[in-house]
């Protein structure tokens, strides 16, 4: 039985060839999708964002990360 109060701690992307979006110049558009799933692989959350929403969170993600090293690391003496 899957435990839907599991924390999420995989994060994957991909590009599935199938999921377009038609864009406002009646062009289809390539999708990102995002999945998120538990420890165990059991996927949580699907997620498809058009290329402009994806690189912000790619950026905000990296930002992200970069600002939890600084936490981690030792400080100099």
């Amino acid at each position: 039985m899957h435990d839907h109060d599991a924390p999420l701690t995989i994060a994957h992307a991909c590009l599935e060839h199938d999921q377009t979006d038609w864009t406002g110049d009646g062009v289809a558009g390539q999708l990102v999708t995002l999945e998120l799933a538990d420890d165990h692989g059991h996927e949580s959350a699907l997620c498809r964002l058009p290329p402009s929403e994806a690189r912000e969170l790619a950026f905000e993600l990296l930002v992200l990360a970069e600002h939890a090293e600084r936490l981690t690391r030792p400080r100099r003496p």
